[in-house]
């Protein structure tokens, strides 16, 4: 998956199914330091995130710094090179 479509369908479900009425969540929003997502929905957002991209998430790399944003999301675990034009 490349990295634009993922962050296109996260995206989509955080405006659609998680973020409340009338917020915009972008690629850049932060997610925690606007308070739209709590402790509950990190989890949820994990979840995503490993079906996503078809794998677990290793310990080690659930940390908060690495969920800040979509786009953050995106570059760490999306890799580079599935993210290259064939």
């Amino acid at each position: 998956m490349k990295r634009e479509d993922f962050v296109a369908r996260m995206l989509d479900w955080l405006n659609e199914d998680v973020a409340p009425t009338g917020a915009d969540v972008r690629a850049d929003t932060l997610l925690f330091a606007t308070r739209l997502l709590d402790s509950l929905r990190v989890l949820e957002l994990i979840a995503y995130t490993e079906q996503a991209i078809g794998d677990a998430i290793p310990d080690s790399q659930i940390r908060m710094d690495n969920f800040q944003t979509v786009a953050r999301i995106a570059s760490v675990f999306i890799p580079a090179d599935e993210n290259a034009v064939a």
